[in-house]
């Protein structure tokens, strides 16, 4: 079995942690690339596995760095909390010598698309088309709901693990967010901003505003306003199959992709969020368990559950 190693090289421990396992790794799978430094054009490597070292934004950038061509993930956890996780170091080499990692499962999760569109001006040429992934934006056209959509361009396309969120900047004031699902409007407030989060990204920023938490292996979105002047906008669940829109009217809005991409939008710009037309894919590890996991990293009583379990 043909793998590649992955991991953010500037975290501590990490680089000394796939130091110690790799000559055990190399016993049981092919080594065919190895990156540390998010250089390495991943979206044509020829592998099986990706074997991702570090915590929850490793495996983020992993997936980015992939693209279209997502490989199966193991990941190791070398971080804090680790929602994404599979297995701990010490667990690695036991079960990649397991009969479970010779058939390993796979459990696909959602991956949305992103993409701004703005207004063409006579005085800006547009970007390439050819290099922001016409296959993506073209699934991503906006609906009617705002005029001018034929006068757009596409500005940017990305992809999202986590979550998109539209953010003020500094000195963080109160802006105006039009949201449509489907073409239809559904909400026009006032507030700190707007996320749209995924499965996988439901236990981040959305979570933190009030949001519930999502089982990953749906095919959801959470809508959950941050700090909204209205009592009566609420976090709302809803079908990954639908197309979103949002578009701020009020002041300097900032687009932010899984916590880390940043664009400044201009006031007319529409945002379109809608599924990928692929996952990504993890390796499920038996004993790694949905809710024992949810215990173990939010710390929900887990002296209380062993106690009722022994009663």
């Amino acid at each position: 079995m043909k793998a590649i190693l992955l991991g953010n090289g500037k975290r501590q421990g990490v680089l000394d942690g796939v130091a110690a396992l790799r000559p055990e790794i190399e016993k049981v799978v092919d080594v065919v690339a190895a990156d540390f430094e998010n250089k390495l054009d991943l979206t044509t490597v020829a592998a099986d596995i990706a074997l991702v070292f570090g915590g929850d934004g490793s495996v983020l950038r992993s997936i980015h760095q992939m693209g279209e061509n997502q490989l199966p993930i193991l990941a190791v956890n070398l971080g804090t909390l680790g929602f994404l996780s599979s297995v701990d170091p010490h667990e690695l080499i036991p079960f990649l010598e397991s009969d479970a990692f010779k058939k390993f499962e796979i459990r696909e999760q959602l991956l949305l698309n992103c993409s701004v569109w703005r207004k063409r001006r006579d005085d800006v040429d547009p970007p390439d088309f050819k290099s922001i992934s016409p296959r993506l934006c073209s699934r991503a056209i906006p609906t009617n709901w705002l005029s001018g959509v034929s006068e757009r361009y596409c500005l940017s396309n990305q992809l999202v693990v986590n979550e998109v969120a539209l953010r003020g900047s500094a000195p963080f004031s109160i802006v105006k967010i039009g949201l449509a699902v489907d073409g239809e409007l559904v909400a026009a407030f006032r507030g700190d901003g707007l996320v749209l989060a995924t499965p996988v990204g439901s236990t981040g920023h959305s979570l933190s505003a009030g949001g519930p938490i999502l089982r990953n292996d749906l095919a959801t979105i959470v809508i959950t306003p941050l700090a909204p002047q209205t009592m009566n906008f609420r976090s709302v669940v809803d079908s990954a199959s639908r197309t979103y829109e949002m578009q701020a009217a009020t002041g300097e809005v900032y687009l932010v992709v899984d916590g880390d991409s940043r664009l400044k939008l201009d006031k007319d710009d529409v945002v379109v969020v809608r599924r990928a037309p692929f996952a990504f894919k993890m390796i499920v590890v038996p004993n790694n368990r949905y809710y024992r996991n949810l215990q173990r990293k939010l710390d929900w009583a887990v002296d209380a559950v062993e106690r009722w379990k022994h009663r």
